[in-house]
């Protein structure tokens, strides 16, 4: 019992001794590969060009108070290569490549905001003017393709609005015809019933011009800004000065983590290799 008790205690002693001694041993390789990740790294940082990123925030284009389009629609609209325009292949630098849609609607991630009706997308580019660019070309096409759908329903508000005052032209010139005079009310008078009904028409009509000024007012206010307004920037677009990649003190901090790694691997290998060898003799 008591041999059994301490043979686990000489294993793990054992073990430590055997890790130990493979890194007296292998360290210096271990080091080497460090060292020639650090410089992978740094060959990485110099080869790489700085980018920047730029982000715009979009609220959608409204009729009447109304979005045109659900946000979450255009979202998905974003993420199809065909959605963009010539103009905004060459703004943003994907003429060279075979599918320049497709490259831009991978690059601009775009996201619902979860408290607003408010689109957030970023674009990478080598300068935050370059990168700014693209995402105004990006903006004019979401504002040429929700025109088209704001249009029919902002003409058919333009005619309603054009038919109420006609219609109120209409009630007022009726108004104005109707003698103006105060209505007899004696009983014995023939021409009571007459008084009454000319009294309730002028009343009738009076509402009838009041009801109508009230909408052609609230119509033609929910008509213009901003009830109604085309597609527009929540904030102006963002494009800082600093870089967002290649991230110095990241790529280093990887590059010698993996250099490290591979050289535990190779050693590792090497041993394995050696002791399949000599226990094949």
């Amino acid at each position: 019992m008591s041999e059994q008790s301490f043979n686990p205690a000489l294993e793990d002693e054992i073990s430590l001794k055997d890790i130990i001694d493979f890194l007296v041993e292998s360290w210096k390789s271990i080091l080497v590969t460090g060292v020639l990740g650090i410089l992978g790294a740094i060959t990485y940082i110099t080869v790489t060009p700085n980018m920047y990123q730029a982000t715009a925030n979009i609220q959608m284009a409204k009729v009447a108070g109304t979005d045109v389009e659900l946000p979450a629609i255009l979202i998905e609209k974003l993420k199809m290569p065909m959605y963009y325009s010539q103009k905004t292949y060459s703004a943003c630098n994907v003429m060279d490549k075979v599918a320049p849609g497709e490259a831009i609607a991978k690059s601009l991630m775009p996201t619902l905001s979860k408290t607003a009706p408010i689109i957030t997308f970023s674009y990478k580019e080598e300068s935050p003017e370059a990168a700014q660019q693209c995402l105004e070309s990006v903006l004019e096409d979401v504002r040429t393709n929700q025109k088209l759908l704001a249009k029919p329903i902002f003409d058919a508000k333009s005619y309603q609005l054009v038919n109420l005052k006609q219609k109120l032209e209409a009630a007022e010139k009726t108004l104005k015809i109707l003698p103006n005079k105060n209505s007899n009310f004696d009983f014995t008078d023939s021409k009571f019933s007459a008084s009454t009904l000319l009294l309730a028409t002028t009343l009738n009509k009076e509402n009838e011009i009041k009801d109508l000024r009230t909408q052609v007012n609230d119509l033609e206010v929910s008509l213009t800004e901003p009830q109604t307004r085309e597609t527009f920037l929540a904030a102006p677009i963002y494009a800082p000065q600093q870089k967002v990649s290649p991230k110095r003190g990241i790529a280093l901090i990887a590059g010698l983590m993996g250099g490290l790694f591979l050289g535990l691997v190779l050693v590792l290998g090497q041993r394995a290799y050696r002791s399949y060898k000599a226990s094949s003799k």
